[in-house]
């Protein structure tokens, strides 16, 4: 599996994730009641979708990336730091620099959007779940980016 299409399978991990998380937030004031005792909440309500969704998408990533690489490293190792060579090194090294820079500016962004949060904490309470996850999109393709540049200027087809 390709570089491009191992970062677009993230992306969509990363969405449905996030979705999911938005889901459980939404539902755990109906969880904290169903299960505390005093309240006798017989249910709660959860949105299942992105967590099916999320199961079947990493299900069917790691079927992918079976065929490519090793049981033990599927969980242990990041795809990112699959070197074969000095060269792959170099230019894993220059993207993660890229991608710290890049998590270097947005971090200070993102603290500031989350000053405003009480402002709009009525309209959209799960902003701070968004925002990590908008981190996590940046980082992720600013690697990809700096990577394939880096690629393309080592003289790799």
């Amino acid at each position: 599996m390709g570089m491009k299409t191992k970062a677009a399978f993230h992306l969509v991990l990363f969405g449905l994730a996030c979705w999911t998380l938005i889901a459980y937030f939404e539902a755990s004031e109906g969880i904290e009641a169903f299960f505390s005792t005093r309240n006798g909440q017989m249910m709660f309500e959860i949105n299942i979708t992105p967590f099916i969704l999320f199961i079947a998408a990493a299900a069917v990533y790691i079927y992918l990336q079976k065929k490519s690489r090793p049981a033990s490293k599927n969980l242990l190792l990041p795809d990112e730091f699959e070197e074969q060579d000095e060269r792959e090194q170099m230019m894993t090294a220059k993207a993660c620099r890229a991608s710290y820079i890049a998590v270097y500016f947005s971090l200070p962004a993102a603290a500031v959007l989350l000053i405003f949060y009480p402002l709009f904490q009525s309209h959209i309470p799960f902003f701070p779940i968004i925002i990590v996850f908008i981190i996590m999109i940046i980082q992720h393709i600013s690697y990809v980016i700096s990577f394939k540049k880096n690629e393309k200027n080592s003289g790799a087809v």
